[in-house]
C-alpha cells in the first residue's frame, strides 16, 4: 500500500503515544497533530489531546493559560523541532551563524525551553534530514535536553523522528544514536546526512510501515479534523502516496 513521507512519519509517531496520556501539540506542527489524532482514533481512545489551532481540542483561553498548564506538570507528551538538533537533542530556534551577525534569524524559542523540562516525554521531529540540520554543535541553544534524566520531574527526550530515521538517546550517555531506519534507506545514508557520529553497530532495525488500518483512519477521520487546522498540509501530504 503506497503512502507519502508525511503519512509514514505520522503513523510512526502515533505508535509512540500511549492510551491515557495527556498529549499537547503546539503551532506549526501538522505531523505531530495528525499523530496525536491518529493515536486517539486507533489504539489510545482515552488519551487527552490539546492541539493548538483546533478548537475542539483546545480548552484554553490563550497561550499563557496553555503554558501555565504545562508548567504545572500536567502534560505527558509534547513535540518540539528546530532548525538544528545536536547530538544531545538540544535544539536551535534562534539563529544560523553568529548571533550578532546571523546568516538567518529564526522566530525564537517561544516556550520550548520550559516545555522541554516540564513535559514528561519529549519527541523531536524534522521533516527533512540533512547534515546542516544535525550538527555536532549548535549555533545557538534555544532549548536543551534535561541534564539529569534520572530526576523524576524532569522531561525526558524519547526520540528524534525524521523521514529517514529514528534517533534515540543512548541509555548511559544520552547521546543520540541511530535506532531505526526507514524502508528504502541504509544506515550509511543516514550517517552521511548527519553531522555527528550515530554510533552504528551491526544491523539497524527498520521502522514499521503504516498499517492499512492506520492509513484508512488517517485518510478519513484524521484528515477531516486536520483540514480545519492545516489545509495546505492535508492537500499535499495526506492521501497522496
Amino acid at each position: 500500500m503506497k503512502y507519502s513521507t508525511e503519512e509514514f512519519m505520522i503513523c510512526a509517531l502515533a505508535r509512540e503515544l500511549h492510551d491515557g496520556e495527556t498529549i499537547a501539540v503546539g503551532n506549526s506542527s501538522p505531523v505531530p497533530a495528525a499523530a496525536a489524532l491518529l493515536a486517539k482514533e486507533t489504539h489510545a481512545p482515552r488519551a487527552q489531546t490539546y492541539i493548538m489551532g483546533y478548537e475542539r481540542e483546545w480548552p484554553f483561553e490563550g497561550t499563557k493559560e496553555f503554558f501555565d498548564y504545562i508548567q504545572r506538570g500536567l502534560v505527558d507528551v509534547f513535540f518540539l523541532s528546530g532548525a538544528q538538533i545536536d547530538c544531545w537533542g538540544n535544539i536551535n530556534l534562534h539563529v544560523i551563524g553568529d548571533y550578532a551577525r546571523p546568516k538567518v534569524r529564526l522566530p525564537g524559542g517561544a516556550g520550548s525551553s520550559m516545555v522541554y523540562y516540564r513535559c514528561k516525554r519529549i519527541f523531536l521531529f524534522k521533516t527533512d534530514h540533512h547534515a546542516k540540520g544535525f550538527p555536532e554543535r549548535l549555533d545557538f541553544v534555544s532549548s536543551s535536553a534535561s541534564p539529569d534524566f534520572r530526576q523524576e520531574d524532569a522531561g525526558r527526550l524519547e526520540a528524534v523522528y525524521t523521514p529517514l530515521a529514528v534517533l534515540r538517546p543512548a541509555p548511559l550517555t544520552r547521546r543520540l544514536q541511530l535506532s531505526a531506519i526507514a524502508p528504502g534507506t541504509t544506515a550509511e545514508e543516514v550517517q552521511g546526512k548527519t553531522g555527528f557520529d550515530l554510533g552504528i553497530e551491526g544491523d539497524v532495525p527498520r521502522i514499521e510501515a503504516p498499517s492499512p488500518q492506520q492509513l484508512d483512519v488517517l485518510r478519513s477521520k484524521v484528515k477531516a479534523a486536520l483540514q480545519e487546522i492545516y489545509p495546505a498540509f492535508v492537500k499535499g501530504g495526506i492521501g497522496n502516496g
